[in-house]
Formats: structure tokens, C-alpha cells, sequence
């Protein structure tokens, strides 16, 4: 519906252009009348109409000198004159000034008023069809003008435009915000990025990865020049403009307080972590990848240093090994059996010495990867000499080798091989406990453990072992020292806190999944049994 304002200086003009039509049921409504231009005008700072009709001769401001401000600053406004003189001159300069239509008073009816509006109405569609078809041949060129700057950003960074003078044509004809000489290159990366691309979907993927880069672009609007680029797989490359006559210390100390801002926003608002790794001054901008690459193996510190960090390559930097070691003979020893013994403490030092050397000698992940591997094997030959069913072991239901490849530091590393190590002796102290139950509630706990992600029953389980329901009850009172019910719930947990520990599944999905069906109900029996919430767990194992 059409907003119409009527200006004119006689009340009874406007009561007859009020009653003339049925208005709302004719399109249109009157959200407005004034009695000059001027105040006219200040109606209109409030609220812009579709159509304004207007009287030519008024006090104060008139209606030519309306039509003129109003041609000025709100062009989409369609104007009909309203007039009581039959003047040529004024006729020409209401058109000359942009009005539609100029209509003697005396002449006005119903259907002619009506055709006016219907008119300017046609009017009207047709400007905003063609002002959205200009805003979206705009946007399409911005879009690919932004494309073109990123695919000039990439070769740049990947060293494919050797042309010196080609890469400087380009960054002129793109308006690429960015000196050509005394540069610096950011490579940022979003942390545990492997695992957020498992939990949302490509799209929300998409939504993350705009995210970050609009975040960015804020913080980068109050640098003098500079640019971001999105690399893939929730990395980036950050360009920015030094200046000259600046001292080194000067340069790497206003870089580490932008980077630290950006790394804020984005805990702030997508609270997720971020890792920066930054090169030296480039000189030329030819040498761009050159810096790209060295800001990237930069970056790689991330892995012995730990994430959220900003890293900033100085004097006598170690470098990663490329080599690596593997366990001694007397090491494996050592830790298989004190994992036989179910001695957590030896497990934690042993492993923990391991790592220590891992770190005191910079190994790369990849090499790190290599020693997991054998201590994950400890894990399986251990369970398999013990009987245990690997099912319990792994969520997954394989051994996850895989897995250790996206954890991006060492500390993480080593967290999940001590989680693998502590949950294996659990398990063997769960088995050693139930070979004390009787051979009813052996039969009655196994059921548990094979559907507790389904709906379990008293009776389920009682009839599983072949016993009446008060019967199964009193045995786990007298042998478990807990109710059934709080058994069951005390499994459930401790499955939800394993799939907690491996990050795989969101925390709604983890309590259908170990057959919770209320997830309130399942925040309340997980602090009752854990001593702490879901959420305090999640934090506690990413930290």
C-alpha cells in the first residue's frame, strides 16, 4: 500500500481529497497532510510517502519550490499538482522540476484522481524495479571485483605472477588496498578446525569462515592498508602495509596489538580460538609468498607452544626435527605394565616423560604421530591380552588412528592418549569389580552395558538374567551399592563423558545417543555423577 502526503494551504482542498476516494480500499493511504512546503518537508524527514500531491500557490514555501527539494533529495517521490490556476508557466515549471501531472482543482473527480495515482503508482514500480536491477548488477560487480582481488591475492601469495610489472597493473586496476613495498604477512588459523568441520554442516562451515573474515575486515578497517585472504581449510593470509620509518620493535608491537584484537573478537563473538603466525618485513612485494611461506612454517610453533597464540619468528628460533624416535624397549615395558596394574599415577609420569622429550627435542607432528601410534598399540595389546571388547574402548568401534591426525597440538595429543590410557583402566577396574558380582548380576549388568543407549528396564533385566524384577533390585543394592536405576544412569555418563572427551558429537546429539530422552533430566544426573555439568566438562577437556 502506497503512502500518499496531500500539501495544500486550504482545509477544504484537503477534506475533499480525503473523501474523494475510498483510499486503502483504492491501494494507497494518507499517512500525512500539510498546509506549505515547509512544513511539508519536515513530515517528511520523519517519514518519506510513495506520492506527494501538491497545491502551486502556498504561503511560506510554494509548491515549485516543494517539487525542486524535493526532485533534489527524494527522487523516488512521485508528484501530482494540484492547482486552481490555469497558468502555462506555472504548468512547464512543475514539469520542468519533476512533476508527474499538473490537474486543474476545479476539474478533479473520483476517476480521475484515481487515474493520477494508479499512474504514478506504474511510476513508482518501475523505478524500484530498475533501482534493484542497478543495486544488483552493483552487488554482482563488487562480488566479482572482490573475486578477482582474492584470486590476485592468492597467486601473489603462491608466487604464480612473476610479472612484476602485470602484479602491479592488477593491484592498481582492482583497487587492492596495499603498498608494494615494506610488508608484513599474517598466517591465521582457525583452532581445531578439523573438528568444527565435523560437527556443522558445509553451509554453517561457509557462515563461520564469513564470519571470521568480517570480523577481520572490521578490525582491519583501522590499519592504514591491508587485506585478508581466505586459504582453505579455515586458514588465512592477512597483508598489511608497514609504512616507512618505523623500527622493528615499533612494527612488531603495533602487529601483535591488532593481531590480539582480532584474536579477541573472535573468542567475543564466535567463541572459538585463533592462531596467528607472522614473517618478517617484506620488502618487494614479489617476494610476498616468500613471506607467506614463512609466516605458515612460523605458524607451525603452534603445535609445541599450544593454541590462541601469536607467534613472531625472533633471533635463534628452534626449528622442527624432521626426524624421529621411537619408544625404547624398556619404556614399553615399563607402561605396559603399569598399565596391566591398573596404575594410573606410573602411566601419567611414563607418558608424561615421553612427551617431555617429544618436546624438549621439537619434534614435528608428524613424527609425533609416529610415537601415539605405538603407544595406542600398548593400549590394544594390552586390552586384547585382557579380554577387553575394543567396542568399549573406542566410540568410533575402530582404533582411531585418524583421529590423532587432526589435533593440531601437543598438548592435546598427549590429553587424549592419557584419556585412552585412564579409560582402559577403568574398564579393567570395572571387569575386576565384576567378576566379584554374582553370576545373575554379571548377567544383568552385561545387559546394561549392551543397551544403555536404548530404554532399560528393571524387568528388561531382570528378564535378561532369568530372575524376578525385586530380586535383580535388592542384588544391585547388596553387590553394586547403588539402585539399578543409578547404575544405569552412572553407564550412560560415563559413555556421555567419553564422547565429550572425543569432540565428535555436539552435546544434544551425545544424550540421545547414550539414551537419555530429556536433556535437562541428562544435565541433572551428569552433575549428580560427575560433580560438574556437561558444559564445565566440555571446558575442562578442552582446556
Amino acid at each position: 500500500m502506497l503512502k500518499v502526503l496531500i500539501v495544500d494551504d486550504q482545509a477544504v482542498s484537503r477534506t475533499d481529497l480525503k473523501t474523494m476516494l475510498d483510499w486503502e480500499n483504492c491501494g494507497f493511504y494518507i499517512y500525512g497532510e500539510a498546509h506549505n512546503g515547509i512544513y511539508a518537508m519536515q513530515l517528511m524527514e520523519k517519514e518519506v510517502p510513495d506520492i506527494v500531491i501538491t497545491d502551486i500557490n502556498m504561503p511560506g514555501m510554494n509548491g515549485l519550490g516543494l517539487i525542486e527539494l524535493l526532485e533534489r533529495d527524494y527522487p523516488q517521490v512521485r508528484i501530482v499538482v494540484l492547482s486552481a490556476y490555469d497558468d502555462f508557466e506555472f504548468v512547464r515549471q512543475s514539469m520542468k522540476r519533476g512533476a508527474m501531472d499538473y490537474v486543474l482543482k476545479h476539474r478533479l473527480n473520483a476517476p480521475l484522481l484515481l487515474e493520477l495515482l494508479k499512474a504514478a503508482e506504474n511510476s513508482i514500480l518501475m523505478y524500484r524495479n530498475e533501482r534493484d536491477k542497478q543495486h544488483e548488477m552493483v552487488q554482482v560487480l563488487t562480488i566479482r571485483k572482490n573475486m578477482q582481488r582474492q584470486e590476485l591475492i592468492k597467486k601473489l601469495l603462491e608466487g604464480s605472477l612473476p610479472d612484476r610489472a602485470d602484479a602491479l597493473g592488477q593491484i592498481r586496476m582492482l583497487d587492492v588496498a596495499m603498498d608494494t613495498e615494506n610488508l608484513m604477512v599474517a598466517a591465521a588459523e582457525i583452532d581445531d578446525f578439523p573438528f568444527i568441520e565435523e560437527k556443522f554442516s558445509s553451509k554453517e562451515i561457509d557462515v563461520l569462515v564469513q564470519t571470521f573474515l568480517d570480523i577481520s575486515c572490521e578490525m582491519l578497517s583501522d590499519w592504514d592498508k591491508s587485506v585478508i585472504s581466505p586459504m582453505g581449510g579455515g586458514k588465512f593470509a592477512i597483508i598489511l602495509s608497514m609504512g616507512r620509518n618505523h623500527s622493528r620493535m615499533y612494527i612488531y608491537n603495533q602487529l601483535y596489538t591488532f593481531l590480539n584484537r582480532i584474536r579477541s573478537e573472535i573468542k567475543k563473538y564466535l567463541n572459538m580460538t585463533a592462531s596467528f603466525g607472522v614473517s618478517d618485513v617484506c620488502r618487494d612485494i614479489m617476494q610476498l609468498h616468500q613471506a607467506y611461506n614463512e609466516a605458515a612454517s612460523i605458524l607451525k610453533d603452534k603445535f609445541h607452544k599450544g593454541k590462541n597464540g601469536i607467534y613472531i619468528e625472533s633471533a635463534g628460533s628452534s626449528k622442527h626435527e624432521e626426524g624421529f624416535f621411537s619408544l625404547d624397549i624398556k619404556d614399553e615395558k615399563a607402561i605396559y605394565a603399569a598399565l596391566k596394574n591398573q596404575d594410573f599415577e606410573s602411566v601419567k609420569r611414563l607418558i608424561g616423560s615421553v612427551f617431555d622429550k617429544i618436546s624438549s627435542l621439537r619434534l614435528s607432528s608428524k613424527s609425533t604421530l609416529m610415537i601415539c601410534a605405538e603407544l595406542i598399540n600398548i593400549v590394544n595389546k594390552a586390552s586384547k591380552d585382557a579380554g577387553v571388547d575394543m567396542s568399549k574402548l573406542y566410540t568410533a568401534g575402530d582404533i582411531p588412528y585418524h583421529l590423532m591426525q587432526k589435533y593440531e597440538v601437543l598438548m592435546d595429543m598427549k590429553t587424549w592418549i592419557l584419556n585412552l590410557y585412564d579409560r582402559l583402566i577403568h574398564i579393567l577396574q570395572q571387569m575386576k569389580i565384576l567378576s566379584s558380582y554374582s553370576e545373575v548380576t554379571q548377567r544383568a549388568v552385561e545387559y546394561i552395558h549392551r543397551n544403555y543407549n536404548n530404554d532399560v528396564s528393571l524387568q528388561d533385566a531382570a528378564d535378561y538374567a532369568g530372575v524376578s524384577g525385586s530380586y535383580i533390585s535388592r542384588l544391585f543394592k547388596e553387590e553394586c551399592r547403588m539402585g539399578f536405576t543409578e547404575y544405569v544412569n552412572h553407564v550412560r555418563v560415563e559413555h556421555a563423558k567419553r564422547h565429550i572427551e572425543q569432540g565428535e558429537l555436539k552435546l544434544k546429539e551425545i544424550v540421545s545417543h547414550v539414551g537419555f530422552n530429556n536433556y535437562n533430566y541428562f544435565f541433572k544426573v551428569f552433575k549428580e555423577v560427575a560433580g560438574m555439568t556437561p558444559l564445565e566438562y566440555e571446558t575442562t577437556c578442552r582446556k
